[in-house]
């Protein structure tokens, strides 16, 4: 895997949240209304993530770090691996949705790990979010 590989495949994968996050809120319209904000809301944020990935995409922007040392080992990340979802339920969206978030969080939590300044900072607030992100679907499926 090459850095642009790696920046593509996590760009699809922020799509990937972002696209269940939003049938998510379709699901909630009809089953549970007062969930509806909640995934709106996550999905804005994986919307962003993906943009942010774009644009280091577009930028070059890690071409030359630390990055490109580590990058056998970041193929091997749950993140990388997850294939499209194709949830029945509400309950079985929020759980993929956990894990993903989960895989996600773990993934850019080494990247931040591996990276200096501002781009380690970037990854570690996205980090931060997706920990958010699991969080409040743990919530929502304790309530469901």
């Amino acid at each position: 895997m090459n850095l642009n590989e790696l920046l593509k495949r996590l760009v699809w994968q922020e799509n990937e949240l972002y696209n269940l996050h939003k049938l998510g809120e379709t699901f909630a319209t009809f089953e549970r209304p007062e969930l509806v904000e909640v995934f709106r809301l996550i999905a804005e944020e994986e919307l962003r993530h993906r943009k942010t990935l774009e644009d280091m995409l577009s930028g070059k922007t890690l071409e030359g770090t630390a990055v490109i040392d580590y990058l056998d080992s970041l193929a091997l990340e749950p993140m990388l691996g997850d294939v499209r979802a194709e949830p029945k339920s509400l309950e079985e969206l929020v759980l993929e949705a956990l894990i993903r978030e989960k895989h996600a969080y773990e993934l850019y939590m080494k990247l931040a790990s591996i990276l200096d300044g501002s781009l380690g900072q970037i990854f570690k607030m996205m980090a931060g979010e997706e920990l958010k992100h699991a969080y409040r679907l743990k919530l929502l499926y304790e309530g469901l």
